[in-house]
């Protein structure tokens, strides 16, 4: 798919294969910048998102495969939170019963 596009650097007209890294052919400036960035920012917080997955979820994974492995990871995540609200309602109750004991 190509189309027609007025750059918005130099002005002048161009044609666009509609891939989000396009460039005018006249002064090499970026047709959509904002879309680029949107994108990259996308793949970087899929790639965030995977590397702190326990278990990563593939494309050809059965769906049922795919529901077990997020229920896994929000477990992990839910236990890891849990614990730590655990130790820091211990800690609480003895800083409050040291102050209480004064």
């Amino acid at each position: 798919m190509s189309s027609e596009i007025k750059c918005p650097v130099c002005e002048k007209w161009s044609i666009r294969t509609g891939k989000i890294d396009d460039r005018c052919p006249n002064c090499n400036a970026q047709f959509d910048a904002v879309r680029l960035q949107y994108a990259e920012e996308n793949r970087i917080n899929a790639e965030k998102i995977k590397k702190d997955s326990y278990l990563i979820i593939k494309e050809g994974d059965d769906p049922v495969v795919q529901m077990f492995k997020e229920f896994v990871n929000w477990l992990r995540w839910a236990t890891f939170y849990g614990i730590s609200v655990i130790y820091v309602a211990i800690a609480v109750m003895i800083i409050v019963y040291g102050l209480i004991m004064l």
